[in-house]
């Protein structure tokens, strides 16, 4: 899954030219200056989820015109929501383990030109990647300049940060901060939000006929917040309870339960002695959504 930020650019409007007035020819007119901006940042995985022993590899791409130099886009991502303005540091970080330096350390772009190529509506995405790096690349028309005038048009960077996301980092909000220098040394910063989730699961999952009624039954785990398990019970979580009648048709909520101290749920559903069960959560800002293996209904 990708999530893609697209960014508000302003667009100076042309002014009147006044009665009398002489307009030189088009060919005499200096080069009109070029906006430092950002257009988009793009996050893969957007919503990224992290087990008991596997990482995730972000991969981040900034679309910017009116850079300086071939390094002249960095990333940093660290927990915490985007900063209030005038601030520079991120807020409302969700506690959970972490090691000692949170932040992920994101390389620098070396530079990197491919051929031109003709430009759409909106601008495209290199599909590059350089293992470790970012990878920067130009979105050229047929009257392109040369490469030293790259900064003109928009400009694709991926940066591959080096360490990869695991159970290790706080779970909840993260940001991404794109910052972008222009010749003069002014700079443009813009952010980007995703939620680092853990994982959850199911176990003994059953659904059992009980007289007129389905009693469907199971156990709600998520990886150990503790860090002691791979996985440990989740207490407190509600639980939908879903049914359909045959294969092809939509699941339907029938009924909800509530996970206990030991993560154990159990609901009584009447009025569906056959079809097929399952179970489902949600999700939180932290633990992902999830759903149980499709059962069907056994005897009592």
């Amino acid at each position: 899954m990708t999530m893609r930020v697209l960014l508000p650019i302003l667009a100076a409007g042309a002014g009147a030219v006044p009665s009398g007035a002489v307009v030189p020819p088009a060919w005499a007119e200096p080069p009109a200056a070029v906006d430092l901006a950002i257009h988009s940042i793009t996050l893969t995985p957007g919503a990224p989820v992290v087990g008991p022993s596997d990482t995730v590899r972000l991969v981040i791409e900034v679309v910017a015109r009116g850079v300086a130099s071939p390094d002249g886009v960095t990333v940093r991502v660290e927990p915490g929501a985007p900063p209030e303005p005038g601030t520079d540091a991120p807020a409302d970080a969700e506690s959970g383990p972490a090691p000692q330096t949170v932040r992920i350390p994101v390389p620098d772009a070396p530079p990197y030109v491919p051929p031109p190529q003709e430009v759409g509506p909106a601008p495209a995405v290199l599909d590059l990647v350089v293992p470790g790096h970012a990878a920067r690349g130009r979105r050229t028309g047929p009257a392109a300049g040369p490469a030293g005038r790259a900064g003109t048009e928009w400009e694709t960077w991926r940066f591959r940060p080096d360490k990869r996301l695991s159970r290790w980092y706080p779970a909840g909000r993260w940001t991404v901060a794109a910052t972008a220098e222009g010749a003069g040394g002014e700079t443009v910063t813009e952010y980007a939000e995703f939620r680092l989730r853990r994982e959850t699961k199911f176990s003994a999952v059953q659904a059992v006929r009980r007289g007129a009624q389905v009693e469907v039954k199971g156990v709600l785990n998520r990886v150990d917040p503790q860090g002691y398990l791979d996985y440990a019970p989740f207490p407190g979580q509600s639980v939908e309870i879903l049914h359909r009648a045959a294969p092809r048709e939509r699941w339907t909520r029938t009924a909800e339960a509530t996970t206990d101290l030991q993560g154990h749920f159990a609901q009584n559903v009447a009025g569906h002695r056959g079809g097929e069960w399952r179970a489902r959560f949600t999700g939180t800002g932290r633990y992902a959504a999830r759903h149980s293996r499709v059962h069907g209904a056994s005897p009592g």
